[in-house]
């Protein structure tokens, strides 16, 4: 019973507090503030041109490249940093020209990868393409992400066990 009491009390309590006790917009009460005291002096700056402007400035001090197109073009050839890459392991499920899929264990998703001319493949140590990958090679991969895809940086891959070395 104490507890229906208390949530009565809450209930009720908290409508109180939701009420607006400085009117409604189209009809302010006396005692409401202003729009320039709620708002503040104005810059004349929106905040969202701030972040933008501070970041190229920092860029052009410590040297970085801020031409987009150059940061673009990079990105799309595949220039990136290994250190910077997301690592999984798995095994072939099937490899293609532009793609593979690596099946991972337990209860894990299989992961579509997409494979590039930049993408350093190797079989049992052995440059190869990714499509010569054996289905149920083990492999062990570096990959980025680029907008929805997820592009190989690197696929180090051993044959199946019982399977033939090429």
């Amino acid at each position: 019973m104490k507890k229906l009491i208390v949530a009565a009390v809450m209930c009720l309590g908290t409508a109180a507090f939701a009420q607006n006790a400085k009117g409604t917009p189209t009809n302010p009460s006396k005692d409401a503030p202003s729009a320039q005291q709620m708002n503040g002096p104005s810059t004349g700056v929106e905040a969202q041109e701030v972040e933008p402007a501070i970041t190229n400035t920092a860029k052009k001090v410590v040297g970085a490249d801020t031409d987009k197109d150059k940061q673009d073009a990079a990105n799309k050839s595949g220039v990136w940093k290994m250190k910077d890459a997301y690592s999984l392991a798995g095994t072939v499920k099937s490899p293609e020209d532009d793609d593979l899929i690596i099946a991972r264990t337990g209860t894990l998703p299989e992961v579509k990868l997409e494979v590039r001319d930049q993408t350093v493949v190797t079989l049992d140590g052995k440059t190869v393409k990714a499509n010569e990958l054996p289905e149920g090679a083990s492999v062990r991969a570096k990959f980025q992400l680029e907008g929805d895809d997820s592009v190989a940086l690197e696929l180090k891959a051993t044959s199946p066990k019982g399977a033939p070395k090429k």
